[in-house]
């Protein structure tokens, strides 16, 4: 180790990592138009609901919203085309003040999209617009309005802070973007303080512009993205000692537990990783294993009936766009008589669209997924990742990898199974709707099971250089689209 290096190591590079972090995140959170990311404005009203104590989010038909006036939300999001059979289902909504809703930011997105039509002026007359709690109107959240209260817990905790205090509606916006940026630094920090040998694989993870870009937002995946990281790093350090477990790391696996439910469901798989740990560490090892699992899935199941059952949402589906060939009901019964064939529409999608996926998760955003960052930077940080990823410090017999893509490829499948189901139409040949980013949050386990190299030199170094550029490159693609 060189004279730099060591005194990197010293001075405690996960310091550094997290600094480089939380400073482009804190940049991209207010260069980054409100609403110009993927369902942020149904993201937002629903974490807006939540700091209300509004927990089961009520619903309202198509047709009622349709017809129930000029709504602000309506440019930039709506059901208006709803096939007309569809228009007396009910659809999760939620009441938000109009003055989250800036005739600046609430626009088409494909009439004001990547043409350089926002200003540094609009986010500053945000900022200065006072809150009108009083003067609401309906947004649909048709996917968002299922999701547990949980998964906003930082953005909702910072709006009703914010409403408390009476601050105006832009910096409300604003914090609980800060909000979920702090949560995710938080996570990721402790990520590497637990699994110091992988520090900088979770770093390259975390500095990628979709994850930044998805951490300073009022997004879901915020905490999502966050949960998973930590959870998968502190399962993984526990393989390091055979000390009995201690009350804390058993309340512990109970809260992961229960967060990993509140978040988005398929991701659940990563407590599977508690049964590397050695067996000693616990009398009852097996039964605290599957009582874990058990409370995870009763979470799930408990949460989705009250969500659904008790609402009579429907699910949001692409029929609800206009897409008349797409049917929940015969997809399912597809599916259950022809399991090899959407297994074969997944293997296609993967195929198919690999480099489509490969961008939306190294760097991809905006409503419509029109922010991209130059082509070649793309295969430069994929090579940097599967290098520190060969090289990390990680040591995993056979089994142990198994046990590792096992657990990764499960949510890969549900999320794949998930989208055929709402977004595909019948027996298609490929799955529609799957995203680069649902990726995200099972990456630390796909990669970090590749390590069979030796760690490479100079790698803070290479981290930090690598970290800084992907920040420069996120902050010069995010203005040139947007201003």
């Amino acid at each position: 180790m060189n004279r730099l290096e060591e005194r990197l190591e010293n001075f405690g590079t996960e310091k550094i990592f997290i600094g480089i972090f939380f400073f482009f995140g804190l940049i991209i959170l207010f260069m980054r138009p409100p609403y110009q990311l993927m369902d942020e404005i149904n993201h937002f009203p629903r974490a807006w609901q939540i700091s209300e104590g509004i927990f089961l989010s009520p619903t309202m038909t198509i047709d009622d919203y349709k017809n129930g006036g000029n709504f602000r939300a309506k440019k930039i999001f709506s059901l208006g085309n709803a096939p007309a059979d569809a228009l007396d289902d009910k659809i999760y909504i939620a009441q938000v003040p109009v003055s989250f809703l800036p005739d600046a930011f609430i626009v088409n997105a494909n009439n004001r999209h990547y043409i350089h039509d926002f200003s540094a002026e609009d986010i500053k007359n945000f900022m200065a617009t006072p809150l009108h709690a009083d003067k609401c109107e309906p947004v649909q959240i048709p996917n968002t309005g299922v999701y547990p209260p949980l998964n906003y817990f930082p953005q909702a905790f910072a709006a009703f802070f914010g409403r408390v205090l009476n601050l105006n509606a832009g910096i409300i916006f604003y914090l609980m973007g800060l909000s979920g940026l702090i949560f995710v630094a938080t996570c990721v920090y402790w990520s590497m303080k637990f699994l110091p040998e992988a520090k900088h694989l979770i770093f390259l993870l975390a500095i990628m512009p979709t994850f930044v870009v998805e951490a300073a937002s009022t997004s879901a995946d915020s905490v999502t993205f966050g949960v998973c990281f930590l959870g998968t790093a502190w399962l993984l350090s526990l393989r390091n000692s055979t000390e009995k477990f201690s009350r804390a790391e058993i309340f512990g696996l109970i809260i992961l537990s229960i967060m990993l439910a509140c978040s988005k469901s398929v991701y659940g798989t990563i407590l599977l990783l508690y049964f590397l740990i050695p067996r000693e560490r616990f009398k009852n090892f097996w039964a605290l294993g599957v009582t874990i699992l058990l409370l995870n899935l009763f979470l799930l199941s408990a949460w989705s009936w009250l969500s659904v059952n008790m609402t009579g949402a429907e699910p949001y589906t692409n029929y609800y766009l206009g897409y008349t060939d797409r049917n929940i009901s015969l997809q399912k019964i597809f599916v259950s008589e022809h399991p090899l064939e959407f297994l074969v529409a997944m293997i296609n999608s993967l195929f198919q669209f690999k480099a489509w996926y490969a961008i939306n998760f190294i760097g991809s955003w905006g409503f419509l997924w029109n922010v991209n960052l130059p082509q070649i930077f793309y295969p430069l940080y994929g090579i940097t990742l599967i290098f520190f990823s060969l090289a990390n410090s990680l040591s995993f017999n056979l089994g142990e990898r198994a046990l590792l893509i096992f657990a990764a490829v499960v949510p890969m499948i549900a999320f794949f199974l998930f989208d055929y189901l709402i977004w595909s139409a019948v027996g298609e040949e490929f799955v529609a709707g799957v995203q680069g980013r649902y990726f995200i949050p099972i990456a630390l386990m796909i990669f970090g099971a590749l390590s069979i190299l030796p760690p490479m030199r100079h790698k803070n170094l290479i981290a930090i250089v690598a970290g800084i550029f992907s920040g420069v490159m996120m902050l010069l693609a995010n203005f040139f689209a947007f201003y």
